[in-house]
């Protein structure tokens, strides 16, 4: 992956920031969005234009999600499988030989103008989506790695041969793209009928609701706690400043995690999850399974749900918003707590298995290489190695994946609830 598309972690700096902006700036950020319309009549931003919207470091994630807006040009095509022939092009960039799949548009639309002839480098997950239909994704893969692409193109156009004489074989997709740099590129493949529910619409939505569930629920404050995000993909984590005692958790404050990735099959989801704060400011989080007993709740909108239905649906969003209270009366029924250093244990063997993605991350398997006492007075100790572990500086995605396995293990010992 080219290194300006990988999801990136924002450093929230307090020095850096208002921790407020007004709605109608926020809102600029959707000015070009094709459910503008939607946004400003569900939020009536007219008549709240001139509000401002207080959560900790907001106008700072704000500046970097109009950075991505600008700088990457995100639009869509249609085209048939007839018109795209796709290949390996070798190029030389600063001495070094880099090897891309291209997809050749000879014609599209653009809008409602037919075009022709477009390049775009595959990135992302699209040049084996564009392979899945066909069912030649791991032979194709295959052809490229032992130096063979001609083949894996003799095998693209037997397909696009039939697709001129077969309407079967002549699909027609949308075709998600980016210009950056006078570069263009192929993020996505999707249906048709696919709904334009990515990070700008994601992060100017989310706010305003959470701007009406703090003039509803008057004293709520919440502050950004981690913001990763790219062109294509958005995950924050909104907490709630109000900390509140859990047992042997120590304090918490319920949080709300809001992704969005438009590439593909994922969707815009809203989750409740745990902030569970030890001695650093931050504390580290807990993902809830979903439907499980400490599930309180999320709302998660398919890209290929209509605008009416999404918003439809984000009036029931209070339900997932302040709910700190049922979360400590679940955390206190969690019998894990009891056995301290089984989780740990648990924890370092999912890091160090030769197969995990975390298995060369020393400092990782550091943290949980000390062995504690097995008894809930200990408890604490292990909540000190979660902390820790979430502030080492480490690629996003394996960071993502480090919250996901700390939760499964914390919360059901890592056995199905």
């Amino acid at each position: 992956m080219k290194e300006k598309f990988i999801q990136k972690q924002i450093q929230l700096d307090p020095d850096k920031s208002t921790g407020r902006i007004k709605v109608g700036e926020l809102c600029s950020i959707v000015d070009n969005h094709p459910y503008k319309e939607n946004i400003y009549n569900f939020f009536d931003i007219e008549n709240i234009k001139n509000e401002y919207v207080f959560i900790d470091y907001i106008d700072l994630v704000y500046e970097h999600v109009r950075y991505y807006i600008n700088n990457f040009k995100r639009y869509t095509i249609y085209a048939k499988t007839k018109d795209i022939d796709v290949y390996e092009k070798e190029t030389v960039v600063d001495g070094n030989l880099e090897k891309n799949i291209i997809f050749k548009f000879d014609e599209y639309v653009e809008i409602d103008e037919l075009k022709e002839s477009l390049e775009a480098t595959a990135i992302y997950n699209s040049k084996n989506s564009f392979l899945d239909e066909y069912v030649m994704t791991k032979y194709a893969n295959n052809l490229f790695k032992i130096g063979q692409p001609e083949l894996a193109r003799y095998n693209v156009n037997h397909f696009r041969q039939l697709a001129k004489t077969h309407e079967e074989y002549n699909k027609l997709k949308s075709y998600r793209l980016v210009e950056h740099k006078d570069e263009t590129y192929l993020r996505g493949i999707t249906s048709t009928n696919y709904k334009e529910y990515g990070v700008d619409f994601a992060f100017v939505v989310s706010m305003l609701l959470l701007h009406n569930n703090m003039k509803e629920n008057k004293g709520t404050e919440y502050a950004f706690t981690s913001v990763a995000l790219n062109e294509s993909k958005l995950e924050i984590i909104v907490t709630e400043k109000l900390l509140k005692d859990a047992g042997a958790f120590g304090k918490i404050s319920t949080a709300i995690k809001i992704s969005t990735n438009d590439l593909g099959n994922a969707s815009l989801n809203f989750s409740n999850i745990i902030n569970v704060i030890g001695k650093s400011k931050q504390g580290f989080y807990l993902i809830p399974r979903e439907k499980s007993k400490i599930d309180i709740g999320n709302l998660a909108l398919t890209h290929i749900t209509s605008p009416e239905t999404v918003f439809k649906k984000l009036k029931d969003i209070d339900t997932i918003l302040n709910t700190s209270d049922d979360f400590i009366s679940e955390l206190k029924n969690v019998k894990s707590i009891k056995t301290p250093d089984e989780l740990r244990v648990k924890i370092h063997s999912k890091i160090v298995n030769p197969k995990s993605s975390f298995r060369n991350i020393k400092k990782l398997a550091d943290i949980f290489n000390r062995k504690i006492d097995n008894e809930i007075s200990s408890f604490s100790k292990l909540l000190d190695m979660c902390n820790k572990a979430e502030e080492l500086n480490i690629e996003y995605d394996l960071k993502d994946k480090l919250r996901y396995i700390i939760s499964d293990i914390m919360l059901y010992g890592n056995t199905k609830s």
